[in-house]
């Protein structure tokens, strides 16, 4: 898909070819990194009423904008650099010395006016560029409520230092921050887990190497993935998990979905699926690993690409 561009722009049409022409430079690079980044290019003026071309890349977790003078375009290695540098922050992977913290709010109708003003407050919080923040959630217009918009899965990504301005901002805003604990911290849970991971070594199932939790925001279901040099090598790319009734398995979860992965596929699967919600995870330190011991640390220097944007 070629990148999009706003009507502004469009009615420029010396800067809109040239846009248009750094598609063959722009495209590959992101198709590179995942079939679900969008592209798109807005025009604007600097305050000394310079031309300003702003590049908007997103993708199903996150966004990175930057801007360039329109002599960018025409540099081919200057462009490539700058256009590098923005996937690198869509992707956002967590370094070890930038702990990151999810703030989840609340199922809510906003009016218009106070996701302005979320917006506004949240750009006023000293040195947020350095928060690498990130925003999801899912927007929909309801009929009945046509004033307001529903926002779901309502999250707010920061480095840590930061995550007390931001909940702050959210409360006075008027959100309502969710503080139920995930499903990993409840009591039982995470021993429960390894009882069953253990298990399975023990039942003539394949021995996992690592077991690991991923998509820890969902309240209802444990997101499982067990990696073992015992597994089935399908040598498909695909991550496709099983689930369970949890019921007498994992307290306090409704299902169970296991994902087993022979260590080869997975490499496999990060190659020609990245944009799977595992490896959004983690990326972003999303994850809480059950065996081995070792955990993390393991884990990285068997797959370092994996933890790699």
């Amino acid at each position: 898909m070629p990148s999009q561009l706003s009507p502004g722009l469009e009615k420029r049409e010396d800067l809109a070819h040239l846009v248009r022409t750094e598609d063959r430079i722009l495209m590959p690079m992101l198709l590179e990194r995942s079939q679900a980044v969008r592209a798109l290019w807005d025009l604007s003026k600097d305050q000394n009423a310079r031309d300003v071309l702003t590049l908007l890349l997103t993708d199903p977790w996150g966004s990175a904008v930057g801007d360039f003078a329109p002599a960018d375009l025409g540099a081919e290695g200057l462009f490539r650099t700058r256009v590098t540098q923005l996937i690198g922050e869509l992707i956002m992977p967590r370094r070890p010395d930038e702990p990151r913290v999810r703030i989840e709010l609340r199922d809510a109708f906003a009016p218009t006016d106070q996701l302005e003003n979320l917006r506004l407050r949240l750009g006023e919080i000293p040195n947020i560029a350095q928060a690498r923040l990130r925003m999801n959630n899912q927007v929909r217009l309801v009929p009945q409520r046509p004033e307001s918009f529903l926002l779901t899965d309502f999250a707010i990504e920061v480095n840590k230092p930061f995550a007390a301005d931001v909940r702050k901002v959210a409360v006075e805003c008027g959100f309502q921050l969710r503080e139920d604990q995930l499903l990993i911290e409840r009591e039982g849970v995470r021993s429960a887990l390894l009882r069953l991971v253990q298990k399975h070594g023990r039942d003539g199932q394949p021995e996992p190497d690592f077991a690991m939790c991923f998509q820890l925001q969902d309240r209802e279901t444990i997101h499982l993935l067990e990696v073992s040099k015992q597994a089935a090598e399908l040598e498909d790319g695909r991550i496709d998990g099983v689930g369970f009734a949890a019921r007498g398995v994992v307290p306090q979860a409704h299902s169970l979905k296991i994902y087993l992965m022979h260590p080869s596929d997975l490499r496999l699967a990060c190659r020609e699926n990245g944009d799977h919600p595992l490896f959004n995870d983690l990326r972003n330190g999303n994850f809480d690993f059950l065996l081995p011991n070792t955990g993390i640390e393991s884990f990285r220097e068997e797959f370092p690409d994996l933890l790699r944007g």
